[in-house]
């Protein structure tokens, strides 16, 4: 009988209970696609499409890619937990991570996972994990061929020409959670809009840039670029900054996004993109340009507020710094490392103060930078005894004007205006801009006749006042309401 070693003890893990484990990752059935998606974007696939079927007896989901494949060797080596070493040195492009993707994001919403795939020297191999067996048999039971018929004719067969791998999940107990088939069905094909959109998001650069083509059925998935979103409004793009760790670049690039008020209701609803204009506020972080993580600010300590939602910044970082950013299994959630936090917390903040400004001046404010001369504004934010409010500028041309003219009944003008000061509905106008179902009319957006009117209107006054033509000019121009006159 050997002699156990005296030094150490060798601690297997139970079969069943690891893959358990497994399954409890966090995964969404969004999350866990693009996972796979990651593998074939990896593979050099050019398209992968993703099919799927549901009913009582045989439900499942399919993708299918045609990158370069792989030998038996490859293939076992993937169907196994842990197939690489996060801590050994990836190729440039390689989206993987931990080597547990496919097990993990698989796992997360089936109990049976076949592989199929041929290399370019036109061999086939199938390997098949299912969990029933594996707690049946309480070992690595690792099947070489499908596990019936049915599995056998939903992979179906590869084209005559190429290469590529087909993944195949059934018994979709994480997707198809009740015994009702409607029911099962309208929470299936509801799930599968949010897919839509999230891998049009997290993929977006790959799909501008033509790298690869994804299908759902036959509909091909379009972009969902989150910072560029109207042609005739575009972002602005603030000045771009590289940071570096280990001699690796990291590029951080904010975005102010255009007023609500100028977009379409199609722009408007691009902007929800699955979440809403407030949650998809922040950081958006790129691992060799997949997104990892989008509306956050990660552990930055901001909260999400109203005012911010305009604000997006865009951080790329290579997939060689996923130990100092602390990416996870799913690859969905970082960590700023501590070296470059203050940097990045700083363009954060000088961000958000002009995306403030933008969403509180409704869009004016980035273009009136640009004239470098003082803008008179006609309401004007105070504090009091630690309280916030709003009172008509008593500075204003306009204000003045009318106040000289009136002389000695100009006090009636004084009360009314403190009145509409004091009233001013805020209440209203932050519910009413909090709900993404209501538009806001935007400042003269249907008279800029009338605006223009007004402006000649009040030139004339000045001057009639006793303003020469260039100081009335002057004063017109510094007027906030007419800078859209420009």
């Amino acid at each position: 009988m050997k002699k156990q070693n005296q030094q150490y003890d060798i601690v297997r893990p139970q079969p069943e209970s690891l893959l358990q484990s497994a399954r409890s990752f966090g995964y969404s059935v969004e999350t866990a696609l693009a996972d796979l998606i990651d593998n074939s974007i990896t593979a050099g696939a050019k398209e992968i499409k993703i099919t799927f079927g549901i009913d009582r007896y045989s439900s499942y989901i399919k993708i299918e890619d045609n990158g370069k494949g792989m030998n038996e060797k490859e293939l076992l080596n993937a169907m196994k937990m842990g197939s690489f070493n996060p801590l050994d040195n990836r190729n440039n492009n390689d989206l993987g991570r931990f080597g547990l993707g496919l097990k993990t994001a698989s796992f997360s919403q089936c109990k049976r996972l076949t592989v199929k795939t041929r290399n370019k020297s036109k061999n086939e191999f199938i390997r098949c994990w299912d969990l029933d067996i594996v707690k049946e048999k309480k070992d690595w039971i690792l099947l070489r061929n499908c596990a019936d018929k049915n599995s056998e004719q939903l992979l179906g067969k590869f084209p005559d020409i190429g290469s590529g791998t087909i993944v195949l999940w059934e018994k979709l107990d994480r997707l198809v959670e009740s015994e009702e088939l409607k029911s099962d069905k309208e929470h299936f094909y509801r799930k599968f809009v949010n897919v839509r959109k999230h891998l049009g998001l997290v993929f977006h650069r790959f799909i501008e840039e033509k790298k690869i083509r994804i299908f759902i059925f036959d509909e091909e998935l379009q972009a969902i670029n989150p910072f560029y979103i109207s042609n005739e409004y575009p972002s602005v793009e603030l000045a771009e900054e590289q940071l570096s760790i280990k001699q690796q670049n990291i590029c951080i690039q904010p975005f102010i996004l255009p007023h609500e008020s100028k977009l379409s209701n199609v722009e408007r609803n691009n902007l929800e993109i699955t979440k809403g204009w407030i949650e998809h506020q922040g950081i958006y972080l790129y691992r060799n340009k997949r997104l990892i993580a989008d509306g956050t600010w990660l552990d930055l300590g901001f909260k999400k507020k109203e005012n911010q939602r305009l604000c997006r910044i865009r951080i790329d970082i290579p997939n060689t710094l996923d130990s100092e950013w602390q990416i996870d299994v799913k690859k969905a959630s970082a960590k700023i490392p501590d070296v470059i936090r203050k940097r990045i917390k700083t363009i954060c903040i000088i961000s958000i103060e002009k995306a403030v400004k933008v969403y509180t001046h409704r869009g004016a404010y980035l273009r009136r930078t640009e004239l470098k001369k003082e803008i008179v504004y006609l309401w004007k934010a105070r504090q009091k005894k630690g309280k916030r409010f709003y009172e008509i500028n008593k500075e204003h041309p306009i204000y003045n004007l009318i106040a000289d003219n009136l002389e000695e009944e100009a006090y009636i003008f004084y009360d009314y205006m403190k009145l509409v000061g004091e009233s001013l509905p805020i209440s209203f106008i932050v519910s009413d801009f909090s709900d993404h179902s209501i538009v806001m009319k935007d400042f003269f957006e249907d008279s800029k006749k009338e605006l223009k009117l007004i402006y000649e209107n009040t030139l004339s006054a000045l001057i009639n006042a006793g303003f020469s033509e260039k100081e009335a000019t002057e004063k017109v121009n510094s007027i906030e309401c007419f800078q859209q006159l420009k």
